[in-house]
């Protein structure tokens, strides 16, 4: 689909369609057909579950006016890197039509095209993973929590009087306090922030502060059965300055899991085991093109990942010039192999409306999106960082095994720039660098989706379970295929894969 481009900010509104709460299958999605100023459509997939979105998340789209540029060139430089022949897409083409090369002409193919873009260099591959590895040295190892959870998990019924109306409120004493305070925004609208809690924890000062987010519920001292007072003001009843409606900042900060970290892995804690079951039975998934029988999961991050966000927020580059070169190009390569899913922490809206953009879906590419996963999936988790409880949100992928049995760990990799999004699933996650020099030289070099591409078609050719790989080493496995040991075992922990 050919989104229509103008230099006027056109905000997105999606009719809200009410949907019932006990589903257990997937949602099929249903199209959402809407005018723009210049009587052009846009297509958006996604049902809306009942809520109204918050005024932060409504996201002006400013339209770009460019040309359609001719790509030939470039799809024939990719095609050539990601050694695969690409048919011209046509609205006909329900599926991927590429034919990898027989590596045997490998050699042939790059002598005789010297106009082609040629193989990168072993070297600089070699030369590159090294800085890689002492970039993702730096990168803090997470320390679990100093705390003990409860073996057998309690839970407590307190009430809660604000404003005039009694509320009743269900807490596990494993949840953390955030949890608590987050219930309570969402029942009255109340920030955390705002919240003034009278007769419920002695010697607080009648509030529970973000100081308290990492603490288990159960651990406080309080009475099952006890009635407190609240006091706030709902956020949009607020008075806000000026200096208050300033863009909130992203946390960049990362950190990385391991598998065989001592302590108790975010996996097997029975709060964040709660909060999946949570996000399956209130958040269906919304189906765009049915998962594929056989196929694997490619999850890709959004943001960073495979485009980058700031000029396409801002507007400062068309939609398309924001993407990652090749990006089109390894999604039709991979496709034959791999069902994809889009994740990105921000709303659905934002999303759908920005792939659209992309050419991502609603046009005539030879791959599919299955459906896409928005913030709403992702919930908070805590590790320390400098002595202290950090927080940060994570994916979940048990979202998606959930609904779809025929994925788990072991035909599922998830491809993001921040490691600390692996946090439930470590294994199953690949850290790539990521991307955010659209528009200037160094970003229209990047040969990343190039180099990960060869790495999926490998691993989906060769490996039948996926947990048996280590990630962290994806282009030292790249590297060992080209030097002609194709056979080194990625896990030096695990036996070497068997042929298939």
């Amino acid at each position: 689909m050919t989104t229509s481009q103008s230099s006027e900010e056109v905000e997105i509104d999606s009719q809200e369609i009410a949907m019932e709460d006990d589903i257990d299958k997937p949602v099929i999605a249903i199209p959402d057909i809407e005018s723009t100023e210049n009587n052009k459509k846009k297509k958006l997939y996604h049902s809306e579950l009942n809520e109204e979105i918050k005024e932060d998340d409504k996201l002006n789209f400013k339209e770009n006016s460019n040309e359609e540029k001719d790509s030939q060139n470039e799809l024939s430089s990719i095609s050539n890197d990601l050694q695969i022949d690409v048919e011209p897409p046509t609205p006909e083409s329900s599926s991927s039509s590429f034919q990898i090369r027989n590596n045997d002409n490998d050699n042939d193919n790059e002598s005789s095209s010297s106009s082609s873009t040629s193989l990168i260099p072993l070297e600089e591959e070699l030369n590159e993973q090294e800085q890689e590895e002492e970039e993702n040295s730096k990168i803090l190892e997470a320390v679990p929590l100093s705390e003990t959870l409860e073996q057998q998990e309690e839970w407590w019924e307190l009430k809660m009087t604000w404003s005039g109306k009694v509320f009743e409120l269900k807490v596990a004493g494993n949840d953390m306090v955030y949890d608590f305070r987050d219930r309570i925004s969402q029942l009255t609208g109340v920030p955390p922030d705002g919240q003034k809690l009278i007769n419920l924890l002695p010697g607080s000062k009648g509030k529970l502060s973000a100081e308290h987010d990492a603490t288990r519920f159960g651990t406080l001292g309080i009475k099952k059965g006890t009635k407190f007072i609240m006091i706030g003001t709902r956020k949009e009843d607020r008075f806000l300055g000026k200096g208050e409606f300033a863009n909130e900042l992203t946390d960049n900060f990362d950190v990385k899991y391991s598998k065989s970290a001592p302590g108790l892995h975010h996996a097997d804690d029975p709060r964040n085991k709660r909060k999946i079951s949570e996000i399956c039975e209130k958040i269906p998934i919304t189906v765009m093109n049915e998962p594929r029988k056989g196929k694997k999961l490619l999850v890709l991050d959004l943001d960073y990942t495979i485009v980058d966000t700031k000029p396409l927020i801002s507007g400062a580059l068309p939609s398309l010039e924001c993407a990652r070169p090749g990006l089109h190009e390894f999604l039709e390569a991979v496709y034959p192999h791999y069902d994809i899913v889009i994740w990105s922490q921000t709303h659905w809206r934002w999303l759908e409306s920005k792939l659209v953009e992309l050419d991502m879906i609603g046009g005539s590419r030879n791959y599919k999106v299955s459906f896409v996963s928005d913030k709403t999936t992702m919930f908070p988790v805590w590790s320390q960082r400098n002595g202290k409880p950090y927080q940060h949100e994570v994916k979940p992928l048990a979202y998606f095994w959930n609904t779809f049995s025929h994925w788990s760990a072991k035909n599922t990799i998830h491809i993001d720039d921040l490691s600390r999004n692996f946090a439930l699933n470590p294994g199953e996650g690949l850290k790539i660098r990521a991307f955010n020099k659209a528009g200037q030289a160094e970003g229209m070099a990047d040969k990343e989706l190039i180099k990960l591409g060869k790495y999926l078609l490998d691993i989906a050719k060769t490996v039948e379970d996926f947990t048996t790989l280590d990630h962290n080493k994806w282009k030292l496995k790249i590297q060992s295929a080209k030097s002609g040991n194709p056979s080194v075992n990625p896990n030096p922990s695990n036996p070497a894969n068997p042929p298939q």
